[in-house]
């Protein structure tokens, strides 16, 4: 690829992606962008900008450039066509362009990483792009359609340009990374099997040759720092190839390579440690080795015998931590790392004298579970990273308090009874000091407060708080002594605010070792705190009231609307309030915390809101409105959005004239998110204008909804992944609403065409058999007719030539829903439908699809299955002719379905529905998994129609009296004899 001047393709693409950075003209750019993306040789032209010296006085448009190319590989490089008619608006990269991109991408980026002519590398965000693209096209073709990758790599790993050796070693790390917490598979231990015999002996070598310069006193000052950060990524590195098992390599080389990482853990350079405040090289490389060797003592110890000495070195080592914030990660990695060995037990003659669990609670545990003037920094000046460091779980939120924490309860598990008194008697001390002068010793406090905390919580879950306790301390004591004063405390009255927030947090902690009542009576408290201008202090009691609200006993939600209803109002009038202190889009989403206290408030109010439900609605739209300028918090927007429905769920329930409010405060922000194309709020807004429709159920459909019908049967979109879902459900509920007028608008060509484009997808034709289930349901026979044959043969093409599981179980539930509809001529209509496109095809398609597939049904599909083959079975069509022969194979299937557990068969009812809506709503509320693509609202889902309810509540007790009858029993009578005992005992 040449430098030379920009052809004119080569400007005008550096001119589009030079006006995507501008919030102006960015939209229309990208949809040029995505229109150029379409023409052979895109790929190659990025890369020919990127490296292109005349633009390097523009290195934002080169940059655009390289993650314009990295977003064309993710989306376009997949080999699955299926994928492919998923997404219409995106190509299919040629075999042409994907070889050209491989065989130019690696040599680009070395030239980018060389220093040549004076000239230093390109910046490193550049290079870090081109270094994910290689992985993410490693992961679709390395092995087996880039086998050279390696080879190509290795060469440089001996090269003297150290700047050039660590581009080569973040782009192996990030192609391994994937494997610390990919699933064992044949393909994955095939795929590192083949890394290793190329790539782990010149990592060792790699190893010694840095290690060497770096101890050599000879190496020149200026090249220390290159080489400190080659030797983080070769230990990162080595972590990746070690993670799923112990390469021979390194188990053939385990003396040398553990001396080395030894001696880094005790010795070091001080030009790898110049910068006094922030992390440098020294830290980064100390941390790498305490994180190699927690995972070889947890999965290769008969191959670590040097193990003992690593606990020795790093115990020394973190003596010379000081409390310096650049020590932080260092200091949770090698404590995280003696907690691991401690919890072996495995080793535990190593920590059981009691000198030595004094000495592990006096120098380690202690220093770093004190407050410091860091924290009360974080606290004051960023305190939505103080709550999230202090509650969230991930690596990326490790603290020294909870590394110290963690470490005392991997203690506590082998010498509960020395480290409750050694921590016991420290915590005596700490709270005496603080009786004697709260002003001055307000601290002592809090670290009295966390070590009680540690030594107390035995087993937690996110769900529960802790749900074991050390029987040694009393939990509820401590908190009416020690605790309860600063809970009740103002904030004049408080020495601290961040006490007030221990309090909160030791409620939030040991919430399960109280009772209904106690929490009941301390929940004004709460309130009382939501009201603090401390944004922390309210933050931990939202947090907290939204924990205790979840609480459940015997399976249910502890807390009723009766329980809340005194002070459900003023809790979220509190909540609004906090969150409308921001001032921009960003500020106002920032804290989720809040919103989904409101959330959880909601949904334990249910109905009793329904008086209040006015301002509440004025102040979610308003929220809603504002941070559709710019949303930046997945979480919060779908708290947001989750609330919104719940407050329309319980209050149209109890208010049914309440609806017309909803859609008049919502179509109008509604409108505006879709008019402004805002892609994140879309699905969201698709699943509420559902919900708000289904209610309409059995009335004249509105005209407000009646013009949303053309643009969401236009095929824009339905490109969009995240819209199908939420666009499925909106599109049946205008069937259920009116089919009637969608067919005489001629619409339901349009309908169909949605079907056609979801039903040859394998990614959503689920979504397909779904909307044409509807379809059977809601369009008359008559108008339906003319395009059966042709819905149908779309069916069979899918069957005939890319078949999967998935469709299998899709069809067989939409063959048997249809055959459950209560209507003139069904369920034999089935049977007919498929006869009329070819003679005797039903029969095929059951001997050859359906008999095999029916004892696969997922358990949510079960008892539609089951009844609609079971009123197929006692059809007519089955009592001649070819069916007739399958009567009695179908019937054994059938019964083994029936044998699968009594409650996948059952419809819920009264207590057993209520649950379950409880459930519904719970699951809206996990802790992760909030997907990009698309997030389900469970409280914009009303009532499930059971098109088998003519069934009755148990489809077994149905299909036994069928069975009665005299004319299926000889039929009966053929199926296997233990099957029909197996049934008839149920």
């Amino acid at each position: 690829m040449s430098a030379a001047a920009p052809s004119e393709p080569l400007a005008m693409l550096a001119n589009l992606l030079a006006q995507t950075l501008d919030p102006v003209n960015r939209k229309q750019a990208e949809q040029q962008l995505s229109d150029a993306q379409r023409h052979p040789g895109f790929p190659q032209l990025l890369l020919t900008l990127i490296q292109n010296t005349q633009l390097q006085s523009n290195d934002a448009v080169r940059l655009a450039a390289a993650i314009k190319l990295k977003n064309v590989c993710k989306s376009s490089w997949t080999e699955d066509a299926e994928s492919a008619a998923d997404a219409p608006g995106t190509l299919l990269l040629s075999q042409d362009d994907k070889d050209a991109l491989k065989a130019n991408i690696l040599p680009l980026l070395v030239s980018l990483s060389t220093t040549t002519a004076g000239q230093p590398p390109a910046p490193t965000s550049l290079r870090s792009q081109l270094e994910e693209t290689i992985a993410v096209v490693a992961e679709c073709d390395f092995p087996d359609r880039w086998p050279a990758l390696m080879d190509d790599l290795i060469p440089y790993l001996k090269a003297d340009d150290f700047e050039l050796i660590q581009g080569v070693l973040r782009t192996s790390h990030t192609i391994f990374y994937r494997w610390r917490s990919a699933f064992r598979s044949n393909a994955l231990y095939t795929e590192i099997n083949f890394v290793l015999e190329r790539f782990a002996v010149p990592l060792l070598e790699l190893l010694q040759r840095v290690d060497s310069l770096l101890c050599d006193p000879a190496t020149p000052p200026a090249a220390l720092p290159s080489l400190g950060k080659c030797m983080v990524l070769i230990l990162q590195t080595f972590y990746d190839l070690s993670a799923q098992d112990l390469p021979p390599q390194f188990e053939d080389n385990i003396g040398p390579i553990t001396e080395t990482l030894a001696r880094w853990i005790s010795q070091g350079r001080a030009e790898l440690d110049a910068d006094p405040e922030e992390p440098c090289a020294l830290q980064e490389i100390r941390s790498s080795i305490c994180e190699i060797v927690e995972l070889y003592a947890k999965r290769y110890l008969d191959a670590f015998p040097q193990l003992p000495n690593f606990v020795q070195a790093i115990w020394e080592m973190l003596g010379t931590c000081t409390p310096a914030e650049k020590y932080d990660v260092l200091v949770s990695k090698a404590v995280g790392f003696l907690s691991t060995v401690v919890r072996m037990g495995s080793q535990r003659e190593m920590f059981q004298s009691a000198g030595t669990i004094e000495q592990l609670c006096s120098a380690i545990i202690l220093p770093n579970i004190v407050l410091r003037e860091a924290d009360e920094e974080l606290f004051e000046d960023n305190p939505i990273e103080y709550i999230r460091r202090d509650f969230e779980t991930s690596v990326e939120n490790d603290t020294r308090r909870k590394a110290a924490s963690e470490f005392c309860r991997a203690l506590m598990e082998h010498f509960s009874t020395q480290v409750t008194s050694v921590v016991s008697r420290y915590i005596g001390e700490y709270l005496e000091q603080y009786r004697a002068d709260p002003a001055a010793n307000w601290k002592q406090k809090d670290t009295a407060i966390y070590l009680l905390t540690s030594i107390a919580s035995r087993s937690s879950t996110s769900q529960q708080g802790v749900t074991s306790t050390n029987n040694l301390v009393d939990v509820v004591q401590f908190f009416s002594d020690h605790v309860f004063a600063d809970l009740q405390a103002s904030s004049e009255e408080s020495p601290s605010p961040i006490l007030q927030v221990d309090a909160i947090k030791y409620l939030h902690t040991f919430r399960n070792q109280l009772t209904k009542e106690q929490l009941l009576s301390v929940l004004p408290l709460l309130v009382k705190h939501l009201e603090s201008s401390q944004y922390v202090t309210c933050s931990y009691a939202s947090i907290t009231i939204e924990r205790v609200l979840a609480l459940k006993k015997d399976g249910r939600l502890l807390f009723t609307p009766d329980d809340v209803q005194p002070f459900a109002e003023s809790i979220l009038m509190a909540l609004f309030r906090n969150i409308e202190r921001g001032t921009t889009p960003e500020k106002l989403a920032e804290n989720d915390y809040l919103m989904k206290c409101v959330m959880r408030m909601l949904g334990t109010s249910r109905n009793a809101i329904a008086p209040a439900y006015a301002p509440i609605l004025e102040h979610l739209s308003g929220i809603l409105a504002e941070i559709a300028k710019n949303p930046s918090n997945p979480r919060f927007s779908q708290y947001l959005f989750e609330s919104i429905s719940a407050l329309i769920r319980f209050t149209v329930a109890a208010q049914p004239n309440s609806l017309a409010a909803f859609e008049g405060r919502l179509f109008g922000p509604f409108t505006a998110i879709l008019q402004n194309d805002v892609a994140e709020f879309a699905p969201y807004v698709f699943q509420i204008l559902s919900q708000m429709l289904e209610l309409h159920r059995g009335q004249a459909l509105p005209e407000e909804y009646a013009s949303l019908l053309p643009p969401i049967l236009m095929p824009a979109l339905w490109e969009a992944r995240s819209n199908v879902p939420a666009l499925v459900r909106l599109l049946k509920a205008f069937l259920y609403a009116d089919a009637t007028r969608i067919v005489a608008n001629g619409q339901l060509q349009s309908v169909l065409g949605v079907y056609q484009r979801l039903i040859q997808s394998k990614l959503n034709d689920g979504f397909g058999f779904e909307l044409l289930e509807v379809v059977f349901e809601t369009v008359p026979s008559a108008d339906f007719e003319p395009f059966q044959r042709g819905v149908l043969m779309l069916i069979l093409t899918r069957l005939h030539a890319s078949k999967t599981d998935k469709f299998v179980k899709s069809f067989n539930h939409f063959v048997a829903t249809v055959a459950c509809l209560q209507k003139e001529g069904y369920p034999d209509a089935v049977v007919a439908a498929f006869d009329s496109v070819q003679p005797g095809l039903f029969a095929q398609l059951v001997e050859g699809v359906i008999l095999g597939s029916l004892g696969q049904t997922p358990e949510r599909q079960r008892r539609v299955v089951a009844a609609g083959f079971g009123r197929l079975l006692v059809s007519p069509s089955f009592q001649v002719g070819a069916l007739a022969s399958l009567w009695t194979p179908l019937c054994q299937a059938l019964l083994l379905l029936f044998l699968l557990p009594l409650n996948t068969l059952k419809r819920g009812s009264g207590a057993d529905a209520a649950a379950e809506e409880e459930e519904e709503l719970e699951f809206a509320d996990a802790e992760e998994g909030f997907q990009a693509s698309y997030s389900r609202l469970a409280a914009s889902e009303t009532s499930k129609r059971d098109v088998a309810a003519w069934a009755g509540p148990d489809v077994r007790q149905w299909w036994k009296t069928q069975m009665g009858r005299p004319e299926f029993q000889a039929g009966y009578a053929g199926v296997d004899a233990e099957a029909r005992t197996r049934f008839e005992s149920l």
